[in-house]
């Protein structure tokens, strides 16, 4: 979707839901498929969203403010994953339900890992034995009695422990081992990683498949309030100046690596507006 700035004498200016006289920068109005958008704005609040795009369509009517002939790259949020690492590679940021008028999109961040092909005694190499050398969400916080781990589907347990502990094949009365979240920054989100163990098919497998994942939405939020105080904070952070709502679409972060001699490692990250 092309973007194009607005052109026209000045800025905008309106009285907002306070009485307050404010100014719109044309910096801030862009135009795309879905017409004027002033989204970008930090003015653009519920409160004041109504009286902006009225004002703005009427301008447009009326031939005081103009897209511009020449496409232009709007300015973007930037999202980095809290965890360096090649982690940060599986987390995704899908933008679904955009609104020009009222400023707001349906944003869900993911992460889903996938350890396949793995044997009790790799475990600990594959996720890391502490949260300071962890490979992702979880690390391996117990290696119990080393067996062959059953079937499970469950998530991460409440504190102090945040952990979860995977029952034997053989007797599920004992624990294979335990998993532990890498992160306890935030009780509820911590709880919110869910794991799936499944052994390879066979009478008596010797490998297993481990499945970690983290998913959250936050409905109808505009976007400068990711970058203020995103509820995503568990798995990423998000900076830079927003620009217009991008159509709905998928962002995947990239750039992530382990820690190489001296170098230390690298966080993914993505533009916000990658999908648009």
């Amino acid at each position: 979707m092309p973007y194009y700035q607005a052109l026209g004498t000045g800025p905008v200016s309106f009285v907002d839901a306070n009485q307050s006289q404010e100014e719109l920068p044309l910096s801030a109005i862009y135009f795309s498929a879905n017409g004027v958008d002033a989204s970008s704005s930090p003015l653009y609040t519920s409160a004041n969203q109504g009286v902006i795009l009225a004002l703005l369509q009427q301008m447009v009517a009326q031939g005081f403010v103009a897209a511009a002939s020449q496409p232009v790259t709007p300015p973007s949020l930037t999202v980095t994953a809290v965890q360096a690492g090649p982690m940060g590679n599986t987390i995704t940021v899908v933008l679904s339900d955009p609104s020009a008028a009222a400023g707001t999109v349906t944003v869900t961040v993911s992460a889903t890992e996938v350890y396949s092909g793995l044997t009790p005694a790799a475990l600990g190499t594959s996720l890391g034995t502490s949260a300071a050398a962890a490979n992702g969400l979880v690390y391996l916080s117990d290696p119990g009695t080393g067996e062959m781990p059953a079937a499970y589907t469950g998530t991460i347990g409440p504190g102090p422990g945040f952990d979860a502990a995977v029952p034997e094949a053989a007797d599920n009365s004992q624990t294979a081992f335990t998993l532990a979240a890498t992160s306890t920054s935030d009780a509820t989100d911590a709880e919110n990683i869910q794991i799936t163990v499944a052994p390879a098919s066979g009478a008596t497998p010797t490998t297993f498949t481990l499945t970690v994942s983290w998913s959250k939405v936050a409905t109808g939020i505009t976007l400068a309030s990711l970058s203020t105080a995103t509820p995503f904070s568990y798995l990423i952070t998000v900076s830079g100046q927003s620009g217009p709502l991008p159509a709905a679409g998928t962002v995947t972060l990239s750039g992530g690596a382990s820690a190489a001699g001296t170098t230390p490692a690298t966080p993914a990250s993505a533009s916000l507006l990658a999908s648009s």
